[in-house]
């Protein structure tokens, strides 16, 4: 039976957001918690937190995963991961994406079963109304440990940081996720309007 591991990426400055994403208030938790327990359930060999930088973040139930170098995007934190997780498959979201529902991971997944065999190293969520590489979304993946590591390795230590140019000679496959579960939170108006979209 195939390994599970889940990851929430929040390891960035979130400089635009001006407060750490990870500890913003969604409904009376911290996204954080509220990531981490989306990710729970499908995840039978544990969920991590990936790349924190935060004392706070050390202090939640879930193990924190460092990156080797801080603040060198989320390719290093997707990296992380993997080398953590070894073998099987990781499931890596990111903080910011509050609006991922437990029906988009299960979408996600029936991809990844449909074959025994999985014929792809990539399973990401496609923007619903964006079908070209601008609606991918590589910071809600499903990724195959041992043929993704040694493409994404490779490529970031070319320097490469980009996601959607370091994974270009893995095989992906887009799953389509309706946009409005795919909007980050990356300011302070952005988290205004997912305040009022609640409530």
């Amino acid at each position: 039976m195939t390994q599970i591991r889940g990851y929430v990426l929040a390891g960035g400055k979130s400089s635009r957001m001006g407060t750490d994403k990870a500890l913003l208030p969604v409904n009376q938790r911290f996204a954080i918690e509220r990531q981490c327990e989306l990710l729970q359930p499908f995840c039978d060999q544990g969920v991590f937190i990936a790349g924190s930088v935060s004392a706070e973040l050390d202090q939640q139930r879930w193990p924190v995963v460092k990156d080797d170098v801080s603040h060198q995007g989320p390719l290093s934190g997707i990296l992380s991961a993997i080398r953590h997780a070894q073998q099987g498959i990781a499931i890596i979201i990111a903080v910011d994406l509050l609006t991922l529902t437990h029906g988009d991971i299960v979408d996600l997944l029936d991809q990844v079963s449909l074959n025994e065999t999985p014929t792809h190293d990539v399973y990401f969520a496609q923007s619903h109304s964006d079908q070209s590489d601008q609606g991918s979304q590589p910071l809600c993946a499903i990724w195959s440990v041992e043929s993704c590591l040694p493409v994404l390795s490779h490529q970031f230590e070319a320097k490469q940081r980009s996601v959607v140019k370091a994974w270009l000679d893995l095989k992906r496959q887009p799953v389509v996720i309706h946009d409005s579960h795919l909007t980050n939170v990356n300011s302070p108006t952005d988290f205004e309007k997912f305040q009022q979209s609640k409530g």
